[in-house]
């Protein structure tokens, strides 16, 4: 044919399958909060809006939980924070009804907890730690936000309620237990609110989001937050003791099940938990979350290409690619991806093609152990 005749030189584009995969954002917070009173302009009701720093406080309005949870969050550090904010209810029935929220497909509209997965859509942001601060400690509301947590790949921040007393928020924590994975928190803190010009009670979620996000930015997604600084408490609402080396202190009863706190040690108050609700470690569901929406979001561009030699061996070098640089970073212990012969060869013809790898962790130092020996041989050295 005439139009494949050329007397010269061309050059073609080739893609570059070995660009490196990027690590997605771990530390959004998804926070759902109510105030009448703040600013409609920036923020409309069930309708996601990114806050990148504290400065969005002076349009938050003072009533509801909006501006009291952004003010928990920012006193620990640097966020972005994706609000929806619901219409604050006079019946507690109709107020857990606007913070759950709801989907209309016809109408293309989302609510409450629910327009968080509208997040992406809209500012392209996904948010993984996800709350729903003087609303969580609340069944329903924890429940539905469990549910949006595991649509998002995200962590739910839910709290207990500190009044209930020990057994009845045992028995909140073990509505998330077996297959669930909430990071459970129980205590209230104290502060002194500047608006109130007063001490104020408030749960715990908002500020432990805060704390999550300030050691995401300093030492990694892949650290756990607990035995972190938590910073302007004045106290906690509820009185747990905390003995170091004490199996019976409260601190570590609540631990035992589940249940992160606050303690105060040595002049601080520091958060005090490692462990999901059904007892997986944090930042282990954190990384297997993170580094497997990577993958798929780096992968994207190449669905719908042929299933040639090259295109399977250069995704699999891409993926231990970005393993190997975790492996260096010290996210991971150890990670490699592979291709199933027998698997994919049986799908020949299916239009599915199947890559594997695994992640090794680093373990927690959850707890240490010092053995002290008594002895008598350092005396020999008195006669000699």
């Amino acid at each position: 044919m005439a139009g494949d005749y050329l007397h010269g030189v061309e050059h073609f584009f080739l893609e570059n399958q070995n660009r490196p995969i990027e690590v997605l954002p771990a530390s959004v917070i998804g926070l759902v909060a109510t105030a009448n009173d703040a600013d409609a302009a920036i923020f409309p009701l069930n309708k996601p809006v990114l806050v990148k720093s504290e400065s969005f406080m002076a349009k938050a309005g003072v009533s509801g939980s909006l501006r009291a949870a952004l003010a928990d969050i920012y006193r620990q550090g640097g966020a972005l924070v994706v609000v929806v904010r619901v219409a604050e209810e006079a019946i507690e029935a109709d107020q857990i009804a606007a913070v759950i929220g709801s989907i209309d497909n016809e109408n293309n509209t989302f609510t409450g907890i629910k327009a968080l997965l509208s997040s992406e859509a809209v500012l392209g942001l996904r948010p993984r730690l996800i709350i729903a601060p003087e609303f969580s400690q609340l069944p329903a509301v924890g429940a539905e936000l469990e549910v949006m947590a595991k649509k998002l790949n995200g962590t739910p921040l839910i709290d207990g309620d500190h009044h209930a007393g020990y057994a009845a928020v045992i028995a909140q924590a073990r509505l998330y237990g077996e297959g669930a994975e909430a990071y459970f928190l129980n205590g209230g803190l104290v502060f002194f609110d500047p608006v109130k010009k007063q001490q104020v009670e408030r749960f715990m979620s908002a500020t432990v989001a805060g704390v999550i996000a300030r050691v995401d930015n300093e030492e990694g997604y892949w650290n756990s937050p607990s035995n972190r600084k938590i910073y302007g408490v004045l106290g906690t609402v509820e009185t747990i003791d905390h003995t170091i080396g004490s199996s019976t202190s409260k601190a570590n009863l609540y631990n035992q099940q589940h249940v992160t706190v606050a303690v105060n040690q040595q002049g601080g108050w520091y958060l005090w938990g490692n462990r999901l609700s059904h007892g997986t470690m944090l930042p282990h569901q954190r990384i297997r979350y993170i580094v497997g929406d990577s993958i798929l979001y780096a992968h994207q561009a190449m669905l719908d290409r042929n299933v040639t030699k090259g295109y399977v061996d250069g995704v699999k070098n891409r993926v231990n690619n970005l393993l190997r640089r975790l492996i260096s970073r010290s996210v991971i212990s150890g990670g490699e991806c592979w291709l199933d012969n027998e698997l994919n060869v049986a799908a020949i013809g299916t239009g599915q093609v199947y890559w594997d790898y695994d992640l090794g962790f680093f373990d927690v130092a959850e707890r240490m152990t010092f053995r002290q020996h008594v002895t008598d041989r350092y005396n020999q050295a008195i006669f000699s």
